[in-house]
């Protein structure tokens, strides 16, 4: 009965063989995009049903009723906005995050072309960011982020930036983040209209730590940035050259005291949907994002 339904069986065009979160690159098995595998479960008995039910209208019911059940568990747990002032997904990862004591500036869905991916116009993301902060150029700023790539897409292992020290990984939530840090400059950067900037204002950088996060076998992907104006004395750098100061443990002890991430239910009520305002989209790219790549794909049948 398990052949009623045919699973795709996607092969990672690279060469590695576990990804950075520990999830094998090389097969991954996947249905309804992604989606929760009790329905895989589910179908059997509805076959059943179908092939013992002695009348027409029993078997019309059956298969009615395991289409809805099928569309209800491809869609219907899956709520992605705000709640107050957390950015919320019920699914795929089902996680809030928030940042703490800081008020929000803007949060909802944003549109995303993801450039470097080899298509024309750029890969479309379904994307959501949150910003956080006073919304001038003096006080920190924090960006939660989170974006799912098209089906046939992932996310590269790119979890940490270049140009970056201090890597590592920090925990939230039972979850292993990639973690560096490293400078931002204002010129192209999607949020510095809710720092308070204009174009026609002094360009500005910022001392930035950066967390990233891969789910769902690597087709969503959440980014946390806790940023603060750069201090004097690291001005004269274009990129951070000295790692593991005491300066840049206390800035990276702040940045990751800055985040609430915790699991959320996928019944979960209050979430609004929205678009996120004043963000520069067109650098809105693979610097905040990171890159995506495409599998290799054929169908068992």
């Amino acid at each position: 009965m398990h052949a009623f339904t045919p699973w795709n069986i996607t092969r990672h065009n690279s060469s590695s063989a576990v990804g950075w979160n520990g999830l094998p690159d090389a097969i991954l098995m996947d249905k309804c995009d992604g989606t929760s595998r009790k329905l895989h479960t589910m179908m059997p008995d509805v076959m059943c049903a179908v092939s013992l039910g002695g009348h027409m209208n029993r078997v019309l019911l059956c298969v009615t009723l395991g289409l809805l059940a099928l569309m209800a568990g491809c869609t219907g747990a899956l709520q992605r906005g705000m709640q107050n002032t957390a950015y919320v997904s019920t699914a795929r990862p089902a996680i809030s995050i928030k940042a703490v004591n800081m008020p929000l500036l803007t949060g909802g869905e944003t549109s995303v072309s993801l450039d470097g991916a080899g298509v024309i116009g750029g890969l479309p993301l379904h994307a959501w960011v949150a910003v956080y902060g006073k919304g001038d150029p003096q006080s920190p700023l924090a960006i939660v982020g989170l974006a799912e790539v098209p089906r046939g897409w992932y996310w590269d292992s790119d979890g940490q930036r270049p140009f970056s020290v201090d890597k590592g990984v920090e925990i939230f939530n039972n979850d292993g983040f990639a973690a560096s840090t490293y400078i931002v400059d204002s010129k192209k950067d999607a949020f510095s209209a809710l720092a308070g900037l204009t174009d026609e204002a002094k360009p500005m950088r910022w001392l930035t730590r950066g967390f990233a996060a891969r789910y769902n076998f690597n087709d969503t992907k959440v980014i946390l940035e806790y940023r603060e104006p750069l201090p004097e004395n690291l001005a004269g750098q274009e990129s951070l050259t000295e790692s593991q100061t005491d300066q840049l443990r206390a800035f990276e002890q702040r940045a990751s005291a800055a985040f609430a991430v915790a699991s959320v239910s996928e019944h979960m009520t209050g979430i609004t949907e929205g678009y996120a305002k004043n963000i520069r989209g067109q650098y809105l790219d693979h610097r905040f994002w990171g890159t995506a790549s495409k599998y290799d794909t054929f169908v068992l049948k």
